[in-house]
């Protein structure tokens, strides 16, 4: 442990909390114990707090006290994940219509809340309101996934983004856990920036949606660049391909430690042992569901619905992901008692489905195209039910026989069921966020009736 740990353990964050009124570090160390707990002491300390939360949404707000009193829901009646069930899900439009009038809790201190959004990378921005309580263990879930690649408070860390800090309170985030933000264009010159930056501040953690890192590495390889030691990558944000991994592993020479969040969720992030992304069952209750709304087997894949236990001002109870996630088989040998998932499968607007109902998920593609050298990106539009469109940026040793080659290969793997068509392109540019949309599937269609 450096001087600057010590000091920022002992000083810093203290004082942030202070300032900030989160419960940062109460919430950290909390969650650096709880982490070792049972899976029945775990479950109890939910029962818990999905007590208070739902009889809270009931008494403070006006959207959960109909939603109640319409499906004849006691409130004191939910007791359990299992009395949970019998809740609707709340879809965003759902939440978006309700904002603020009828979902903010009524008589909640101005001064024990926060105004936050998601990104709105992949579609349009969801603007809700967040306990400050809530905000500390949010964060504090995050950190402890951080720690678990190695990262301690007051470590140097740099963060890859085209988002500048406007909100003063991530600037002062960044100031307290001495980060460094990586704001230039994804292109030669900004990853020359980048180059300099690493060598200037190296850094513990690089922290990145996986996209950007598949151009810098690229570069960076391709250039036989030299880049300091990085303790570990940390990635978000978008689904992270065994491809994607093992080639940003091979330009840092470190592990990546990948990680899963959404507004009103859990945290999900891998441990050491890189087998499964442990869900912080402190923070939320999740539930992984299929068509029917029934609980998915392990190994199964299913739609990731979640249950804040935290956030007082904007309850998030059954809030609808709109995320594809995979049920762990087996428990994890780091021996944390914490549920996991085995896979990310992203977003249901990532996914395309076949007339005949079989998904296509963006690994599926991936699979595939890492094996053309004439092919640089790709991107698979589905606007009908029965159409894909590959958008392709292609090389000089593309030809119309890799074409029909590509066209030939999945009429077969839809079962002749959908009809392929190829168009070239210049580029397939990332969202301003930093994600790229592999997959782009017209809402109209959709994947369960």
């Amino acid at each position: 442990m450096s001087i600057y740990n010590i000091i920022h353990k002992s000083l810093v964050q203290p004082l942030a909390d202070a300032a900030t009124g989160w419960g940062f570090t109460n919430s950290l160390n909390f969650m650096n114990e709880s982490q070792w707990w049972s899976k029945d002491k775990l479950y109890e300390y939910q029962c818990l707090r999905l007590q208070k939360i739902v009889q809270h949404a009931y008494k403070s707000t006006i959207y959960y006290k109909e939603l109640l009193d319409k499906s004849g829901i006691n409130p004191f009646s939910i007791h359990t994940p299992e009395d949970l069930k019998r809740i609707p899900i709340l879809s965003k439009e759902e939440f978006r219509k309700n904002f603020p009038e009828k979902i903010f809790a009524n008589g909640t201190s101005k001064k024990s809340y926060i105004k936050t959004a998601t990104s709105g990378s992949t579609g349009r921005q969801l603007i809700y309101y967040i306990s400050k309580d809530a905000y500390g263990m949010i964060n504090a879930a995050g950190v402890r996934g951080w720690n678990w690649a190695g990262y301690q408070l007051g470590d140097k860390y740099i963060k890859i983004t085209q988002n500048k800090r406007h909100n003063v309170l991530k600037r002062l985030q960044d100031f307290i856990n001495r980060g460094h933000l990586y704001t230039h264009q994804y292109n030669e010159a900004g990853f020359s920036e980048l180059i300099k930056l690493l060598n200037k501040v190296k850094p513990t953690v690089l922290r990145s949606y996986p996209d950007p890192l598949i151009f810098i590495s690229n570069y960076i390889i391709k250039n036989k660049l030299g880049v300091p030691h990085i303790g570990a990558v940390t990635t978000t944000g978008n689904t992270l391909f065994k491809e994607t991994r093992q080639l940003i592993e091979k330009c840092f020479n470190t592990k990546v430690f990948d990680s899963y969040s959404c507004e009103g969720s859990t945290h999900a992030d891998e441990c050491a042992t890189h087998s499964c992304y442990h869900l912080s069952d402190e923070y939320a209750i999740t539930e992984i569901i299929d068509e029917n709304g029934k609980e998915v087997k392990p190994g199964e894949r299913g739609l990731l619905v979640t249950t804040d236990l935290w956030n007082y001002a904007c309850p998030f109870i059954r809030y609808d992901s709109r995320d594809y996630v995979v049920k762990s088989k087996n428990d994890c040998s780091c021996g944390r008692g914490l549920a996991s998932l085995e896979r990310i499968d992203g977003r249901d607007n990532d996914i395309l489905i076949t007339p005949d109902g079989n998904f296509l998920i963006a690994q599926t593609f991936t699979t595939y195209f890492k094996y053309f050298e004439s092919i640089e990106q790709f991107q698979v539009v589905q606007n009908s039910s029965d159409t894909l469109l590959f958008k392709l940026v292609t090389n000089k040793n593309y030809n119309t026989d890799i074409e029909n080659n590509i066209i030939k290969y999945w009429e077969d793997y839809t079962n002749n069921s959908m009809k392929i068509f190829v168009q070239k392109v210049n580029e397939i540019s990332l969202r301003i966020s930093g994600k790229r949309q592999f997959l782009v599937r017209d809402p109209s269609i959709r994947l369960y009736e």
